[in-house]
């Protein structure tokens, strides 16, 4: 299930109102409902990959009992490995196996050895990589004495499945999610009105602005040794946005969409498109998993604490599983390395002063759109032969990719908007707040545009893959 379908449309109201009605005053009652709800929503997609959640689950809160319970901590690292290896290795097997498999063939393939392989037909579990993380989290925080493990497993069911985070992040720390799963909570006003407006504010960035950014986008990649020239440059350009926009409307409907519910999610982004480095860049961009990797691996490799050398490895170690966490592919890798060496090499220049902002953030946001090219494309010869198609020319065919003059126009009118919102907003004016905080009338007009908006210039159609981009992760 999607947050932009029908059938999530049908579900949330559904919940919303059970919820409120019936289960919010008794936090078991209304844990074990959250874990119902939760596992519907999940096991619409195939109701068999919840026992890999099930799994997950009762492993890490088994593992972590047993790690605050060991006196030496030679038992404590053999039960944290425990952890680490049942997730990784249900991570492992259905999102990387085929992908190491077919390497090692062709590595001994190169020194004349003939290995015969079949590919197995392995269905990739949606959100496999954000709830595996987020229960590692629980315990690699109770190793760490950051965190005592909860005696409530229903809570602990709760906080693994909670469905508004559970497909596509943010990844919640337990110290921060999971306690409240323990609070009584009641039902607010401003707190449901401001998840409501932020969901409205979700769909809008995905169905309106992303969804129509990636019919270009797919027209492009799908077609990339015709779309030689100027269609090339902007279809990368725009697949900057959809990225963006695609995923922080997600964070930002689950984010609105726990709020309706009581709970609090963390921050996924910050407006990342006006860094003026590449360390503010990732201090600003998927939130959660970049401070993930630097507590949980960078940090335990020693951070910056030693040499120079040692700390560009850390960097370029943490890139480069970063990069594999996004899929299993050397386009992935090559990715992340790319952006591990833009920030080990050129982040020494662009932190030396203060002057030239925006050509910080232009040079910046250029070479994270370059990169792109590894990210989006399918094939290694496709993301290469996309780079050394880009040019100013071939300007006729514009307009032959998905969408007509007018559709064109209008999308790069909307970009234009969104810009000056994260302006604004940088310069601590948020214009959505300034709204909101208008009499009524002003504010029910503001969302009847909102809503009218996404029903009539939202991307629609037949053959229209409408998908979050980072269900595939």
């Amino acid at each position: 299930m999607v947050f932009n379908s029908i059938e999530f449309a049908i579900f949330f109201p559904l919940v919303f109102l059970l919820y409120w009605l019936f289960f919010h005053k008794q936090t078991k009652l209304r844990n074990l409902f959250l874990i119902l709800v939760s596992y519907f929503f999940y096991g619409v997609w195939d109701w068999r990959f919840l026992i890999l959640i099930f799994i997950s689950s009762l492993g890490d809160y088994l593992f972590g009992k047993q790690i605050f319970k060991s006196e030496s901590d030679k038992k404590k690292k053999v039960y944290l490995a425990f952890s680490i290896c049942l997730n990784l290795g249900i991570l492992g097997f259905f999102k990387y196996f085929n992908f190491f498999a077919e390497n090692f063939v062709d590595i001994f393939t190169l020194f004349g050895k003939e290995f015969s392989y079949e590919s197995i037909n392995i269905i990739l579990p949606v959100g496999i990589s954000f709830y595996t993380f987020q229960t590692m989290s629980y315990t690699f925080d109770i190793y760490y004495n950051r965190l005592k493990p909860t005696n409530d497993p229903i809570a602990f069911f709760a906080f693994v499945s909670f469905f508004p985070q559970l497909v596509a992040g943010p990844i919640e720390r337990a110290k921060n999610l999971l306690p409240q799963f323990h609070n009584v909570i009641s039902p607010k006003y401003t707190k449901i009105r401001s998840g409501l407006i932020t969901i409205a504010m979700g769909l809008f960035l995905k169905i309106v602005i992303a969804d129509r950014l990636g019919i270009f986008v797919d027209e492009v990649f799908g077609n990339i040794e015709d779309a030689n020239g100027l269609p090339i440059l902007v279809g990368i350009i725009f697949f900057s946005f959809q990225l963006y926009l695609d995923f922080s409307a997600y964070s930002q409907i689950a984010i609105g969409t726990a709020s309706t519910l009581g709970f609090d999610l963390s921050e996924n982004f910050r407006r990342p498109y006006l860094s003026k480095s590449f360390s503010d860049f990732w201090s600003r961009w998927h939130i959660s998993l970049s401070t993930w990797f630097r507590d949980y691996l960078y940090i335990p490799l020693g951070g910056n604490r030693k040499s120079q050398i040692h700390t560009m490895r850390n960097v370029m170690i943490v890139f480069i599983l970063s990069g594999l966490w996004h899929g299993a592919s050397w386009n992935f890798i090559i990715w992340g390395g790319l952006n591990g060496l833009f920030l080990i090499i050129l982040d020494r220049f662009l932190t030396k002063t203060n002057k030239y902002p925006f050509l910080k953030t232009l040079f910046v946001i250029t070479c994270w759109t370059v990169s792109l090219f590894f990210f989006r494309a399918k094939t290694l010869g496709e993301s290469v032969q996309g780079l050394f198609s880009l040019g100013f020319f071939n300007q006729a065919n514009l307009y032959n990719f998905g969408l007509n003059a007018f559709e064109f126009k209008f999308v790069i009118c909307l970009l234009i908007g969104l810009v000056i919102m994260e302006i604004s907003t940088e310069k601590k004016f948020d214009i959505l707040t300034w709204i909101t905080s208008k009499p009524r009338i002003i504010r029910y007009i503001f969302y009847l545009f909102i809503a009218v908006s996404i029903l009539l210039f939202g991307a629609y159609g037949v053959g229209h893959d409408s998908k979050f981009i980072y269900f595939q992760f």
